[in-house]
């Protein structure tokens, strides 16, 4: 199946059991072993991407760089029972009403 713009949709399943939508602003956990510690990375649902928005210590270098929805969902999975899958925190469009307001 493909979306709107002709790519095509890789279904990114939710802890609720739903499936995430185009411009679904998601949040996983990722484990990272070098360091002993756990991530909590967000970003934007793309269809067959997910473009991250932040969480790790890249100190915001890594802003906008897509991801491949398979390797967001190994990502999630590969931690402690507690910590493994993708929530949805909003959709793009009121992350943007709230930046918008964000010192008003």
């Amino acid at each position: 199946m493909k979306d709107f713009y002709g790519a095509e949709i890789v279904e990114l399943k939710l802890k609720d059991g739903t499936l995430a939508k185009l411009g679904d602003v998601i949040r996983w956990n990722c484990y990272d072993n070098d360091d002993n510690v756990m991530w909590t990375f967000t970003g934007i649902y793309k269809s067959n991407s997910v473009t991250y928005l932040g969480g790790g210590i890249d100190f915001g270098m890594g802003i906008g760089h897509n991801k491949n929805v398979e390797e967001v969902i190994d990502e999630s999975e590969n931690n402690d029972a507690w910590a493994k899958g993708i929530e949805k925190v909003c959709v793009v469009a009121e992350m943007a009403r709230y930046i918008q307001n964000v010192n008003k």
